[in-house]
């Protein structure tokens, strides 16, 4: 081995020590093309990335020789066609004399450079393909020696990508598994909270309420307002194991799991109607919205003596709605139930409206909560 063919492979060995370096997966690519142009006296070399899920386009292309002004006015980069698809088809290097004359070749977009002499290595580890590595223009051609130097930058390539694909898998992996660790302990702790305080406070309101049929007023009334305090601090808890166990791909079924708890005293089932993706609402959105479904309803089981009710979230693009509609006594001239006031002010707080008004025909009570989104918000990713 010669002084230069030392040299050239040197030059293999340290971009094969880059990889175990600091450098970013970028800046060693562009060191890799940079070599191959350099050791090959190539007028024009690139590095094609596949994307994860495909093979057969670039999604990635890094070039040497081609100034920033040619490659504007060239315009879009090559994806993987022509002669180039057949180094990422057959996964082995190809050289040839002329690049055009080639019965794959597909020309070149207006303003390429003219490119003659081809020589075009797969980037691959394993049998797996990421991409390839090619060069152009070098007076004479390119000779085995070339295609062998390039083969073993290609190889180091090919590792790089790998490496930094297994590590953002990983890395994924690892945000993942602490997600779910994170949803493990809420949950935890919206069953203790379930299961002991709920459990004890209802016990409380029940104890509360036998008391108050035997006491006289002023007793009697205070004792019924201590049930209804009781009733919405369990509603409150509810919202609050909600909000600890959300997630945007069970909210749905867990709301209407809850509500259900909820209208229990009713003695049938409601009505209960979900649409639209709550992964548009935040966490603090969605808990307001249980928060709000939850208290109407208990409102209905506390004072409507309903036979129906009909409970309804509706999440657009641009607005949320929940409608809870009952057949009860109505409204009438006593005015809304103190609870309702905190709902409200959730509506309030968030920009949107509430309101109450008689039911269909007149019949009974409907209340309307809504609140617009924010499109500014990203909408929460599902797992």
């Amino acid at each position: 081995m010669d002084a230069l063919e030392r040299n050239r492979w040197e030059n293999v060995v340290d971009a094969a020590v880059a990889v175990t370096s600091d450098l970013d997966l970028d800046s060693l690519l562009t060191r890799i093309v940079h070599q191959a142009r350099d050791l090959t006296g190539a007028r024009y070399a690139a590095l094609g990335v596949l994307g994860r899920d495909s093979d057969d386009e670039l999604v990635e292309f890094l070039t040497e020789g081609v100034h920033a002004g040619m490659a504007a006015s060239i315009g879009t980069l090559p994806r993987g066609r022509g002669v180039l698809g057949v180094v990422l088809r057959d996964g082995r290097p190809l050289r040839l004399d002329d690049v055009g004359s080639h019965p794959d070749s597909v020309g070149f977009p207006p303003h390429h450079p003219p490119m003659g002499a081809f020589l075009g290595v797969p980037v691959r580890v394993n049998g797996v393909v990421f991409g390839d590595l090619y060069l152009t223009e070098k007076p004479g051609g390119f000779s085995e020696d070339d295609e062998r130097i390039v083969a073993g930058l290609a190889a180091v390539a090919g590792t790089a990508i790998r490496n930094a694909r297994l590590f953002d898998e990983l890395a994924s992996t690892r945000a993942e598994l602490a997600r779910m660790a994170v949803l493990e302990d809420r949950n935890r702790i919206a069953r203790d909270l379930h299961d002991l305080v709920i459990g004890r406070l209802f016990a409380v309101g029940l104890s509360v309420d036998r008391i108050s049929r035997h006491v006289d007023e002023p007793w009697a009334g205070r004792a019924a307002q201590a049930v209804d305090d009781v009733d919405r601090a369990i509603a409150d808890l509810r919202g609050a194991i909600f909000a600890l166990g959300s997630d945007a791909t069970t909210d749905g079924p867990r709301l209407v799991r809850l509500l259900k708890a909820t209208a229990a005293p009713l003695g049938f089932a409601p009505n209960i109607e979900v649409d639209g993706d709550l992964g548009l609402l935040g966490i603090g959105l969605r808990s307001d919205v249980h928060a709000v479904m939850n208290e109407a309803l208990a409102n209905v089981v506390r004072h409507a003596r309903a036979t129906r009710v009909d409970v309804c979230l509706r999440v657009g693009p641009d607005e949320v709605v929940a409608t809870v509609t009952d057949d009860g006594v109505g409204i009438g001239d006593r005015g809304p139930a103190s609870g309702l006031a905190n709902l409200a002010e959730r509506a309030r707080r968030e920009g949107g409206s509430f309101t109450i008004e008689p039911g269909p025909g007149g019949v009974g009570t409907r209340l309307v909560w809504s609140v617009p989104l924010d499109q500014d918000l990203p909408a929460e990713p599902h797992p």
